[in-house]
């Protein structure tokens, strides 16, 4: 959001853009409208900072003063919002611990999750040789928000589906389930791991809050799969037998 923001400034007070000020309108109109349907914070900080540079593209090509001021005034809001934020953040850094992993690339996370991430990747290590799948799957499949793919990175395991992204509206259908669940007992994967955290069990006003009514994926692995461990956010499943 940051960056975004001196970007705009630059074209707002510098240059002119080498493209028609309103190019990015139509960007900025599908931002909205999927806003419309989930405003999580995972959708709205990158469209966020679209929103930002649409903004200063249209004020360096209006003509009118006025006009031109107002949008200056709407993207320093944005640009004063984000200074706040950072402000605060240095104000009173929050905990944070080097997420664990050789590919976490800097990542970091809370100290109690980057102890919990680390006893779940000595698991997984011990148990599932490299090229084997272990499954990162939500607390139930009926009713998803989000899932946990950076889990799936630091696992550096396959997926035994092809669903990486925990989409509602996808996974909680019968015939994606009735899909994963096939794919699943196919590669009898020695792991299943269930990502507890309070950021999946959160409720949105919107589709996803709605329980689907399809648990063909949760019945399959409570049938073949048992608990092993849990780790704060994460339980640790093992195939039965």
């Amino acid at each position: 959001m940051d960056s975004s923001c001196w970007l705009s400034w630059q074209w707002l007070l510098w240059r002119r853009p080498p493209v028609g000020g309103w190019a990015p309108a139509p960007l900025v109109a599908v931002g909205v409208g999927y806003l419309l349907a989930r405003a999580d914070e995972f959708h709205l900080l990158p469209l966020s900072a679209a929103l930002a540079i649409g903004v200063a593209l249209a004020a360096a090509a209006e003509r009118v003063l006025a006009a031109r001021v107002a949008l200056g005034v709407v993207l320093a809001v944005v640009a004063a919002h984000g200074l706040e934020r950072r402000a605060g953040q240095i104000r009173h850094p929050p905990r944070l611990a080097p997420v664990p992993g050789e590919v976490a690339d800097g990542v970091r996370t809370s100290p109690a999750d980057a102890v919990a991430l680390r006893r779940v990747l000595r698991v997984v290590r011990r148990r599932v040789p490299p090229g084997r799948p272990v499954l990162v799957a939500p607390r139930r499949y009926d009713r998803v928000r989000v899932g946990d793919p950076l889990l799936g990175v630091l696992l550096q395991r396959p997926n035994p589906t092809r669903y990486d992204v925990m989409q509602p509206g996808l996974v909680t259908t019968a015939k994606v389930q009735r899909e994963m669940a096939r794919d699943l007992v196919r590669s009898r994967a020695p792991v299943v791991i269930r990502w507890l955290a309070p950021t999946a069990r959160e409720r949105e006003p919107n589709g996803s809050a709605r329980s689907s009514g399809v648990r063909l994926l949760d019945r399959t692995i409570a049938a073949r799969y048992r608990p092993l461990a849990r780790y704060g956010d994460y339980l640790i499943l093992v195939r039965r037998g």
